[in-house]
């Protein structure tokens, strides 16, 4: 919920920055606020974490934790410097160690059945810190890092397509992340245009196909998810809707001289961004709902 927060005030100073500039740091605090209450909750019970870092879905949901913690630093360090550089490599570092530690106890339990689609978060998550990094001018570090990512994405995304067809449903709490499927290669395109000048024609029309395709399966995906009864995992709808519009902000900014008869997907990711502010203040209704149902219940009429 943090991270589409936080990305949601970016993509609305991309799109409309006299709207978007003034309500980004705000966004960004919020994402904040609510980032603080989860760190300290694994800061303060070791084993919760570790209990937690070993289950194929509770583990593989951490990791937008670290991921929010590196988009907000790519907003700090335009405001912040100070601020945001150890703050960035400090989730860097914390993002590395949650991969290595998940990717370790499912290896040694390894199920095919247990793969689902944010397994993802964590490896192709990792090109979130290359977005601060080119700001702090490791150029090079967040190059390489932006193309192994995407390798990785490349590799991963047919054994997660493996999974989902031959391998029976995803269980019931599970469903939410299929939301998730088109988020790696939205943030994969977005970061990729972002931290290359001249970026490659070829491989930057293969990203931008996969992405919009997977962006709009996960519009289908909606109608079926909507109708679950509300539960926190849920909140993984968010962060791929919010990513998918800020990659087609990008595209289009790339597409601008050479190709401006693509210039409809500026409107395409305009719809896609209202469609992900509509699926926040959703999910932040719930989440309302479910924590504190005495703000939203009804008074009872007295006889």
């Amino acid at each position: 919920m943090a991270l589409g927060m936080i990305g949601l005030g970016q993509a609305w100073a991309l799109y409309i920055p006299d709207i978007g500039e003034p309500i980004r740091p705000f966004l960004a605090a919020l994402g904040a606020l609510l980032l603080t209450p989860v760190l300290l909750k694994y800061a303060t019970s070791p084993r919760l974490f570790m209990a937690d870092i070993k289950h194929p879905l509770s583990g593989s949901l951490m990791a937008p934790m670290s991921m929010a913690l590196l988009v907000l630093c790519d907003y700090l360090a335009a405001v912040a410097p100070i601020i945001a550089y150890p703050l960035w490599f400090v989730a860097v570092l914390l993002h590395f160690t949650m991969m290595v530690l998940f990717f370790g106890f499912q290896i040694m339990n390894f199920k095919m059945s247990n793969i689902v689609p944010s397994w993802f978060l964590y490896p192709v998550g990792l090109i979130s810190s290359s977005l601060a990094g080119s700001q702090f001018g490791h150029n090079v570090f967040s190059e390489t890092l932006a193309m192994m990512c995407i390798g990785i994405y490349f590799f991963m995304l047919p054994l997660v397509l493996y999974r989902l067809v031959f391998f029976g449903s995803l269980p019931r709490r599970a469903r939410p992340t299929l939301a998730i499927m088109a988020a790696p290669v939205n943030l994969s395109l977005a970061a990729y245009l972002v931290n290359f000048g001249e970026p490659d024609p070829i491989l930057t029309g293969a990203l931008a196909g996969i992405a919009i395709t997977m962006t709009l399966l996960i519009y289908l995906c909606y109608f079926r998810l909507m109708r679950l009864k509300f539960q926190p995992s849920i909140a993984a709808v968010t962060f791929p809707s919010v990513i998918s519009a800020i990659a087609m902000h990008r595209l289009t900014t790339f597409f601008a001289e050479s190709h401006p008869h693509w210039h409809w997907l500026h409107d395409f990711g305009f719809l896609e961004l209202s469609i992900a502010t509509v699926l926040v203040v959703w999910v932040s209704a719930g989440y309302v709902k479910m924590y504190w149902p005495e703000l939203v219940r009804t008074p009872s009429k007295q006889t």
